[in-house]
């Protein structure tokens, strides 16, 4: 092993002797440096729940990093938690890319020969992943398991009831108390909320990609088979640099289509449509439409899973009906078997060893839930980019709408409107100035969905933005539409009446103008931007479009 090329190696010289003395400081070996030096990074803190118990398992990594001969260090990121830092949502998505930035600044900056990222949630992981495709070593993926159900008046429930308790606060279904019980219910360990919100969805992800060990991303926070998968990791990736396998190796396009076909199958987050396009820039996948491919994808694999929101189970059900290898067990025949993966089986070796043990859980292609997948991308002259739709969460009575608009530029305007009474049945709600550019960072609208969820205009009423939601939203709610309207898009110039409508069986969105009354309002239109300081400034200034995924220029093209 030692014969191989270190990139941590340098020539004798001033720089050499000083790395070497201080890595010395620090109790390191002339024999450990000689081994591959292995970068553990993390994003752990005290105040993000899905990350409490990353440095449990970081240690595990460590011991099997040692186990196969490599050298570990322990390094971090930025890592917030979406619930907790709503009153700065602005600052999500923008989080991404600067962890992806501070992952290159640490690898590059220490010159690391492999590294293992560990994350559980939202931006986290799939900001790991791009910079694992961004900097094409040796990588391998912990995500940090899911959070056990609550339980409240024997019935099991998740973060996405809390949302659904204020809503039923302010219509008078149940009092503050209630709540109150319920908020103490709903989170009750560390890990992933337990539904199918984003940070399931990019754990699944993750592993659909070939970048985990096998079973990582439907195994509990609380397991202890999660330490035995994280020494595996560990492990694994000085074999990965053994063998000269780089990330890039993993992540082909192959790779990336697999990781849409398991999001529809098993109804994951409409946020995959930011996060799989940024990986798939990164990973310089040019050619390769991503979002096309979404939409493809979901015409011809069904939804085979009923996780919350899209039904009543959760994921340990997932992981008690055989896990992630079992799922894509079932859509044999449309995954790509020869995709290969950080374990050192290829995924149709890995789908070879799965058995499916409750098909009421992961159901057949001949018995799915829906015959459709989980996402739609719909396209028109609201949205002549696309706009995304989680139609395994859409009622019947919603899979088409029409009506008119209400307009707002803040979630919390919309909220207000809807406590007053001011939206009615039959409306659509259009939260706009929420997109990478305008929000900043794509604003989520899920406090609206969430009250709108509990109210009694629950699958009465529509919402259309340009920002995006919460993996658990559920309800006739379309997001993510481009060009978003700081960068001018049609929804720009929606104005309260105007007829908007949708239907997702033929994947259209409109509005009822006359075309060149439409293209007079985009010409007339006053677009007013307040750049922020600081990073938010720097973002804006320079993030993408939706259709690659929002990365920030200067990143792959």
């Amino acid at each position: 092993m030692n014969q191989k090329k270190l990139r941590s190696d340098m020539e004798f010289g001033v720089s050499w002797a000083e790395r070497h003395a201080l890595l010395k400081g620090l109790g390191k070996t002339e024999e450990e440096l000689r081994q591959p030096q292995i970068a553990i990074i993390d994003a752990w803190s005290n105040i993000n729940s899905g990350h409490i118990h990353l440095r449990e398992l970081a240690k595990k990594v460590e011991q099997g990093v040692i186990a196969a001969g490599g050298t570990p260090y322990h390094l971090s990121t930025v890592g917030l938690c979406d619930g907790i830092a709503l009153a700065g949502a602005e600052y999500i998505l923008p989080s991404r890319d600067l962890i992806c930035n501070e992952v290159e600044v640490q690898i590059e900056a220490y010159k690391m020969d492999a590294m293992v990222l560990l994350a559980t949630c939202d931006k986290i992981v799939p900001a790991y992943v791009m910079a694992a495709a961004r900097l094409n070593i040796p990588a391998v993926i912990v995500t940090g398991g899911y959070m056990e159900a609550g339980h409240y008046q024997d019935r099991e429930i998740s973060f996405v009831d809390v949302g659904k308790a204020v809503g039923k606060v302010n219509s008078g279904e149940i009092d503050m108390d209630e709540c109150m019980r319920i908020i103490d219910c709903a989170c009750p360990s560390p890990g992933a909320c337990p539904m199918m919100g984003t940070a399931n969805t990019m754990c699944i992800v993750a592993e659909s990609l070939g970048l985990t060990m096998p079973g990582n991303s439907t195994t509990s926070a609380r397991s202890k088979h999660l330490h035995e998968l994280a020494f595996q990791a560990g492990a694994a990736v000085v074999s990965l640099w053994e063998r000269g396998i780089t990330a890039r190796d993993i992540l082909t396009q192959e790779a990336v289509e697999n990781a849409i076909m398991v999001c529809m199958a098993v109804g994951g987050s409409t946020n995959s449509l930011m996060h799989l396009p940024a990986i798939a820039t990164e990973a310089e996948l040019g050619a390769f439409d991503c979002i096309g491919y979404f939409d493809k994808a979901s015409r011809k694999i069904p939804l085979l899973m009923k996780i919350s929101p899209n039904g009543p189970d959760v994921m340990a059900d997932f992981c008690r009906a055989g896990g992630l290898a079992a799922l894509m067990k079932q859509l044999d025949g449309k995954i790509h078997r020869r995709a290969q993966t950080v374990s050192g089986k290829t995924v149709g070796e890995l789908m070879d060893d799965a058995s499916v043990l409750d098909n009421s859980i992961i159901r057949s292609l001949d018995n799915p839930i829906r015959e459709n997948g989980a996402l739609a991308v719909l396209r028109g002259n609201l949205a002549p980019d696309g706009a995304v739709v989680k139609q395994s969460a859409v009622p019947a009575s919603m899979m088409s709408f029409r009506g008119p608009a209400k307009v707002y530029t803040s979630c919390q305007q919309a909220i207000d409107a809807l406590r007053e009474g001011k939206i009615s049945a039959g409306d659509v709600a259009v939260i706009r100035m929420q997109g990478a550019k305008g929000g900043p960072g794509v604003i989520t609208t899920f406090p609206f969905t969430s009250e709108l969820a509990g109210s009694t205009l629950a699958n009465k009423v529509a919402l259309i933005t340009d920002g995006r939601f919460s993996g658990a939203t559920e309800g006739a709610c379309i997001g993510y539409v481009s060009p978003e309207a700081a960068l001018q898009g049609p929804l720009l110039i929606v104005q309260d009446g105007d007829i908007v409508y949708y239907d997702i069986e033929r994947r259209i969105i409109g509005i009822e103008l006359d075309e060149q009354v439409l293209h007079h309002r985009l010409e007339s239109a006053v677009l007013d931007i307040r750049y922020r300081k600081g990073w938010l400034g720097i973002y804006q200034r320079t993030v993408g479009s939706l259709l690659k995924g929002g990365v920030m220029s200067g990143q792959s093209e």
